[in-house]
This record gives structure tokens, C-alpha cells and sequence, in this order.
């Protein structure tokens, strides 16, 4: 959020209470939700490792994206391909 901030000369503090006015979500919640958006498109649509997933989304291994996408998805990144797999 620091970089967002000042690639547009704004605080930190500003940029997040403006953000918050203008969409009635904090921008740490939207930026967590499009990255789960993007990691559940990448899970259903590709055979990405997920080491590579990981390494990809900017964690430093499985375990700690399999606990971001667990603690927002209530499942494993294993569960979350295997149940939309079979949906296919």
C-alpha cells in the first residue's frame, strides 16, 4: 500500500481513510480479495505447482499462502482444485 501511496504523492493514512469513504472497504481487504480472486482463477484454469503459485503471488512458500487462502476461504489451495475439478 506504501508504493499505491506514494506513486500518487498521497499518505498512507490518507490513501486508506479515502479509499475506505469511496468504497466502504478498506483498501488492505480489497487488495486481500482481488489476490484471492486471482489465486482461485489460477487454481481452477491451470496445473500451477503450488510452490509456484506461492512464489508467483509473493509468499514465501506454501504454507503461508495455504493459510491466507484457508483463513479467506475456509479450505486448503489442495481442497479448494480438487472440489472445482470435479465440478468440471
Amino acid at each position: 500500500m506504501a508504493e499505491i501511496a506514494a506513486k500518487f504523492g498521497l499518505s498512507l493514512t490518507y490513501l486508506g481513510s479515502y479509499f475506505q469513504k469511496q468504497c466502504n472497504e478498506s483498501l488492505q481487504y480489497y487488495i486481500s480479495s482481488y489476490r484471492i480472486r486471482l489465486i482461485e482463477h489460477r487454481l481452477q484454469f491451470s496445473d500451477i505447482r503450488l510452490h509456484e503459485l506461492a512464489s508467483e503471488f509473493g509468499f514465501t512458500d506454501v504454507s503461508h499462502i495455504n493459510k491466507f487462502f484457508k483463513r479467506h476461504k475456509g479450505m486448503s489451495l489442495k481442497a479448494y482444485r480438487v472440489q472445482k475439478n470435479k465440478q468440471q
